[in-house]
């Protein structure tokens, strides 16, 4: 190293060692605004019925999720499925084994004996519907009929007996809808057809059931079904380790054909254990509220082309905000906002490629903000990343993402975040802003990352770190990153040239 280099890298680090990083007034402004919201979500109940919009507004906050959909937009929602003549379906009462069983086809057996078990002395009868609309008064009805429930009255409706809807169904929830789920009795609802529920509210209800304690009520959409909410509230649902009884699933079978896409938005998710979506394609999770919730809030599971918008995530999350998994290609998340919460906030893994995650804003989590692990081609773009107690932006086993123009400030670890990649993986990082981090930018086995437009003006003393630190020098000289380069662990070399990695279907254009 030359002597004047090294003088240049020490006169640098001695005079902004004593201050570390100059404050940013605009971001401690914002980190105030934002603990503001926290606070008014937390002490007023009323206010987590808002939408995102209203509560941006509301805390001066309008205009800071750049993708944030407008009230009036439209994802390409397809009309609902509708049953011939709109006639009432037929009842009876049958086993919900079979309901079972189909799940288990694809999602396994785990799981299972809890649901048995919740109903003792090898009791499986079910109020079962074919052929028609089912209503909540129709519920009521036939629960009579049958004789599985002689008292559900409007306005105490707790059900205490499953309920099977198949494929030629569709269930009408309406306003005035109020439907409570004993978990003492084992209540739940399956459908492998159409769901609508508009405005209505689906809870769990009760003490825990005495034979199977871990069961707690759910509502499953399987096989080809589709659950079309708006203005929705669910809330207490879902256990188990797999989407199929997970609070609100929508769990499709590949054989079965689809009743209609999946749309939910404007709905309010309170201490549900997770909203699932696996298997099904073009689905719409936009404009909601997920609050308290008892596991990771949000699980995509190859489920392509969903588009996740405008969500809010708050209060006590024990684990991810968002999961993208097992192959959730081409999946959009933009302008959603999530306030604190356990380990990363968004997690895409599992050759879950081309998954763009860009204008969210991601604020005090107790682990990292955004993960990305065994995809290919994934765009991080416009987020805001806030004090996260680990690390801002994770990358690892990728290879050709894109982490650009982001917001990465006090990170307990590095603002950037690139290890153990393939052999000749790249990463484009590019016009980001670093501040006040743990490190800028950190690798272990990084592979090669492409640098170009990264302001880390305030991000000293401390601008690498891992493998990359012997090139510290070089971020030292261009804090703000005006001469493209190409860094390795070995090496960072200049390139007013740079080759953008290659990427499928055109995703970076």
């Amino acid at each position: 190293m030359a002597f004047g280099a090294v003088a240049f890298l020490c006169a640098v680090i001695a005079v902004a060692a004593p201050a570390r990083a100059a404050p940013d007034f605009e971001l401690l402004a914002l980190n105030q605004k934002l603990k503001n919201l926290s606070d008014l979500l937390e002490n007023d109940p009323t206010a987590r019925r808002l939408s995102l919009s209203q509560l941006l507004l509301r805390s001066q906050l309008n205009g800071l999720t750049p993708e944030l959909p407008g009230p009036g937009s439209q994802h390409a929602i397809e009309a609902p499925f509708q049953p011939a003549a709109g006639e009432l379906a037929r009842a009876s009462v049958a086993t919900f084994r079979t309901a079972l069983a189909l799940l288990a086809q694809v999602y396994s057996g785990k799981d299972n004996l809890d649901v048995v078990l919740a109903h003792p002395e090898g009791k499986a009868d079910a109020l079962s519907f074919r052929g028609g609309v089912v209503t909540l008064d129709h519920i009521r009805q036939m629960l009579r009929a049958t004789g599985l429930q002689s008292t559900m009255r409007e306005g105490q409706d707790i059900l205490r007996v499953p309920i099977v809807l198949w494929e030629d169904t569709v269930l009408k929830l309406g306003p005035h809808d109020r439907l409570r789920l004993s978990r003492f009795d084992g209540a739940f609802i399956i459908s492998f057809g159409r769901v609508e529920i508009d405005r209505a509210r689906i809870s769990s209800h009760g003490e825990a059931n005495p034979t199977s304690k871990d069961f707690f009520p759910f509502l499953t959409v399987g096989g080809g079904g589709s659950l079309h909410a708006t203005g929705a509230s669910f809330e207490g649902l879902g256990f188990g380790g797999t989407p199929k009884f997970s609070g609100v699933s929508v769990v499709a079978h590949a054989l079965m054909p689809s009743t209609g896409q999946t749309v939910i938005t404007d709905s309010h998710f309170e201490a549900v254990h997770t909203l699932s979506v696996a298997g099904v394609s073009d689905a719409v999770v936009r404009a909601n509220r997920f609050y308290n919730m008892r596991h990771n809030a949000l699980m995509l599971s190859s489920a392509v082309n969903a588009q996740l918008s405008g969500n809010l995530f708050f209060g006590d999350g024990p684990t991810n905000a968002v999961r993208i998994l097992a192959g959730s290609d081409k999946v959009a998340l933009h302008g959603n906002v999530l306030l604190q919460g356990d380990r990363a906030g968004i997690v895409v893994q599992g050759s879950s490629d081309q998954v763009e995650v860009a204008g969210n804003v991601i604020w005090r989590r107790s682990g990292g903000a955004i993960k990305y692990v065994r995809t290919r081609c994934g765009v991080i773009r416009d987020n805001v990343i806030l004090y996260s107690r680990q690390k801002g932006v994770d990358v690892r086993t990728s290879d050709g993402v894109l982490i650009q123009a982001n917001t990465i400030s006090d990170s307990g670890s590095a603002g950037i975040w690139i290890s153990a990649q393939p052999k000749g993986a790249q990463t484009l990082v590019s016009g980001n802003k670093l501040q006040g981090n743990q490190a800028g930018l950190a690798t272990a086995t990084g592979g090669e990352i492409l640098l170009s437009g990264n302001d880390f003006s305030n991000q000293l003393p401390r601008l690498v770190d891992g493998d990359i630190t012997p090139r510290n020098q070089v971020f030292a000289r261009d804090l703000r990153g005006r001469t493209p380069m190409v860094v390795t662990a070995a090496e960072a070399i200049p390139s007013e040239d740079l080759a953008m990695p290659t990427c499928a279907e055109g995703r970076w254009q």
